[in-house]
């Protein structure tokens, strides 16, 4: 069975390498130059779904690598108002995961960058830097070719779109998925933890995840990314542009607020990260001190504007040998940081049906069709949970019907 995967962002990697560790013929297709083709990217939350999916996917030696580079906060999770006031406390469930692989916390955080090259190791020869799938063909025998921007094209079995919220191969499998703007603009950004950053920022918000916010959903948060082990031996032997970043402290900042407080999209998504974050400090003027001070201490050069969409359910449709994972099909609101966790848990829940179809315990489509019931049971629930929490606390717009 020759499997094709599109896209290799972390739910990609993450089934690559699981069926690749069980002897299954696969490849993917990434549209980036390379591993570090791009800046290199935001902390996000991996509750144990994530740890699962990837204890499962990881060879021993990376499974070891992936604890010493990801952080182990305070597991708190607090909401404060623009003066640092406490806020009542948000029910935490709906972050936690579905089991605990090792003896680990429930709630880690980890560089998405650095989890990527992690999930590339071992991959070198199944995975095609600039290559980037733009649809498919199917053939009369039932097999898939697969084409590439550069007009290549490649024959496969199955077709896996793993290629993020502007998927071309769901586009085209699944046309009825809507892609939802929820009307909240954010504007992200990197703070190098040195300790002279440390001693300014609020020891209040060294946790998994903090947000300050006012009464019109203007918001400011803050997540620390602190290596647990930045000394192993993994890391150290690895190359220098993967010691660089996993051996870095950082935290993600990320302002956010409605489109008519925010500058125009026409500005908002052209101006450039000085213009960027001069805006954000210009509106927490007035805000805590120390809230103020952590948009000064944001790294200029990291900062980029982002907009708040969401896939839209769709009801059940029939099963054939094109799939879909993660943001391609179930993108969500951000605003319980479980959308990487959805999409590692699809890489989980897929492999091992793919793995019971090449055993021969079940015909392909049966197999498809098993994943793809699971998927839209529990990712559907996550991202209508995410978008709902996003309405109370990003003030959003609802998820359409």
């Amino acid at each position: 069975m020759r499997i094709v995967i599109a896209g290799g962002g972390l739910a990609g990697l993450t089934l690559a390498h699981y069926l690749n560790r069980h002897g299954l013929d696969v490849a993917v297709y990434e549209r980036d130059a390379d591993i570090a083709a791009r800046e290199a990217g935001y902390r996000i939350h991996i509750n144990s779904t994530g740890t699962s999916a990837l204890h499962a996917a990881l060879e021993p030696r990376l499974w070891e690598l992936f604890l010493a580079t990801c952080g182990m906060p305070s597991e708190d999770m607090l909401l404060f108002d623009e003066r640092l006031n406490l806020r009542p406390g948000r029910d935490r469930s709906a972050t936690e995961g579905t089991g605990v692989p090792a003896d680990i916390p429930e709630h880690l955080v980890v560089c998405r960058s650095t989890l990527r090259r992690i999930l590339y190791l071992g991959l070198e020869e199944a995975v095609h830097f600039g290559a980037k799938v733009t649809g498919y063909r199917t053939r009369p025998d039932s097999t898939i070719t697969v084409l590439l921007e550069d007009g290549a094209t490649v024959e496969a079995d199955l077709l896996i779109a793993a290629d993020g919220i502007n998927s071309a191969v769901r586009a085209q499998r699944l046309p009825q998925v809507r892609i939802a703007d929820l009307g909240s603009r954010h504007i992200a950004a990197k703070i190098h933890l040195t300790d002279e950053a440390k001693a300014k920022l609020p020891a209040e918000l060294f946790n998994a995840f903090s947000l300050a916010y006012d009464a019109d959903f203007t918001g400011l948060t803050l997540g620390p990314l602190e290596r647990t082990d930045p000394t192993s031996p993994l890391i150290a032997e690895q190359d220098p542009g993967f010691r660089r970043e996993a051996t870095a402290d950082y935290a993600l900042s990320i302002f956010n607020s409605l489109p008519d407080r925010m500058l125009p999209d026409e500005e908002l998504f052209t101006a450039g990260p000085d213009t960027l974050k001069a805006h954000a400090l210009e509106r927490v003027t007035g805000w805590h001190p120390a809230l103020v001070d952590t948009v000064r201490l944001w790294d200029t050069a990291t900062v980029q504007a982002l907009k708040c969409r969401s896939c839209v359910p769709v009801d059940a449709w029939e099963p054939s040998n094109i799939t879909v994972m993660g943001d391609a099909v179930h993108a969500m609101s951000p605003a319980l940081g479980i959308g990487a966790n959805t999409a590692l848990r699809d890489a989980h829940t897929l492999g091992g049906q793919l793995l019971a179809v090449a055993s021969g315990d079940k015909p392909l489509l049966a197999g498809i069709a098993g994943y793809e019931q699971a998927m839209r049971d529990y990712a559907y629930h996550a991202l209508r949970m995410s978008a709902f929490v996003g309405q109370k606390v990003i003030g959003h717009l609802p998820l359409p019907e």
